[in-house]
């Protein structure tokens, strides 16, 4: 399918990284002229449809913002809806069998797909690719052609793909380390393909290195610009309910690579100690049934009538809703993968509004202790909400915060353009 309106014109070029781009949107100083960069972004998701933005969203949405960048788009309509505008020039990629889980929708168009990301290459004269989706089974298939093209691939290691993608796959018993080990090749492949490789964070830079590839470079991720301010948060508190109570939150999505069972232990066992406790949840599930796992456990625990759950909310209005509380939580699931090598923006969102952080220890929190508080037990978690956590938490919030307002998006967009200008120099 064609472009959205606003996309160019087809031009000249064998879409080698010449950087000779022509023709431009408007988009302001650079637009146009011949230093202008077209760069492909293949997205780990529903560039459009996801119900929040992304860390693709967030970097390449100011990329494409600055003097002498394109940023195309390929969409992946996967929720069938969509959730957020863009500024890029977005490209529905044609699904020639429609499927309701993600489990189907890339096996079942692979083919398509292929195609349809080579047309984009060649007829709008890309110069660079980013590719941050594993899913696409034929995506080793593009790297290829990319190469004969002369075309540099980035491949942006955002989370552990080969268990992330598998997550999303109704794999059971024995099949499961079968698909695990199948996605585990086709990462490590991609990642010694690449011209470069981008991690959000230390300890999945430290695997891409394993594996091969020859250029790893940390982009962080980090804090939109609406969090560099602190929010009052006391009239929607009120308005909850949760007035004169400890509220404990969590804001994210509630899928397979949490652990929450401790935390909702925690929660109970800190009420059962006497502790005016309310358990805080924003967010949903994605695409998997681990919300009724929770559900389940609130239930069990009996913390049903001390807890709100909301859906999603704006991410304008997400600082807002983290100023309600009192303590904020980082529950992710130690022994699972995608979990343990994940770099969560959470942890500086929470910290922008000076809330202390508890979070379970995976390699990125470990690095950032001092900032925060590392709990992994229902114990550590009831400790916490009754009083008896360790001293100097106010100080290390304080320092948390300092940092967290170097953690920003705009700093990271920056980092990614002049790799991407660098390979295409």
């Amino acid at each position: 399918m064609a472009p959205e309106p606003g996309a160019l014109p087809k031009k000249g070029g064998n879409g080698a990284c010449t950087g000779a781009s022509t023709g431009g949107r408007g988009r302001g100083p650079g637009s146009g002229s011949d230093e202008t960069l077209r760069v492909l972004l293949i997205p780990s998701s529903d560039y459009v449809g996801h119900p929040f933005p992304q860390r693709h969203n967030h970097l390449f949405e100011r990329i494409n913002r600055m003097a002498g960048f394109e940023v195309h788009v390929v969409r992946f309509n996967i929720f069938g809806r969509r959730e957020m505008g863009s500024g890029c020039v977005i490209h529905e990629i044609p699904s020639e069998i429609r499927a309701k889980s993600t489990a189907l929708y890339y096996p079942s168009n692979a083919l398509s797909h292929l195609a349809e990301m080579l047309r984009i290459v060649r007829q709008e004269s890309i110069d660079v690719v980013v590719a941050g989706n594993l899913l696409p089974p034929l995506l080793y298939r593009l790297a290829g052609k990319l190469h004969e093209r002369k075309v540099p691939l980035v491949f942006d290691l955002q989370d552990y793909y080969p268990t992330s993608a598998a997550g999303y796959m109704p794999a059971a018993g024995a099949v499961g380390p079968l698909v695990r080990g199948l996605f585990e090749g086709m990462t490590r492949y991609l990642m010694r393909s690449a011209d470069a490789v981008t991690a959000p964070g230390v300890a999945l830079a430290g695997y891409a290195r394993a594996a091969g590839a020859r250029r790893v470079e940390v982009i962080p991720n980090g804090i939109s610009e609406h969090f560099l301010s602190l929010h009052d948060g006391r009239g929607l508190r009120a308005e909850l309910g949760l007035d004169g109570t400890t509220v404990i939150g969590y804001v994210g999505s509630v899928e397979f690579w949490l652990d929450m069972e401790p935390l909702l232990k925690g929660v109970s066992a800190a009420l059962r100690r006497g502790a005016n406790v309310r358990l805080l949840i924003i967010g949903r599930h994605l695409q998997t049934g681990y919300p009724a796992k929770v559900r389940g456990w609130i239930d069990s625990y009996g913390i049903g009538g001390a807890t709100t759950w909301l859906d999603f909310v704006p991410h304008a209005e997400v600082p807002r809703y983290i100023s309600i509380m009192d303590m904020a939580t980082i529950p992710f699931d130690v022994s699972n993968p995608t979990a343990y090598y994940a770099a969560p923006n959470k942890m500086w969102e929470y910290l922008s509004q000076k809330k202390p952080v508890l979070a379970t220890p995976i390699p990125e929190t470990v690095a950032a202790r001092r900032y925060l508080e590392l709990t992994r037990t229902a114990e550590d978690y009831a400790r916490a909400l009754t009083g008896a956590s360790r001293n100097g938490a106010a100080e290390a919030v304080e320092e948390g915060y300092l940092e967290s307002l170097t953690r920003r998006w705009s700093v990271s967009s920056a980092s990614f353009a002049s790799l991407l200008r660098g390979l295409c120099s």
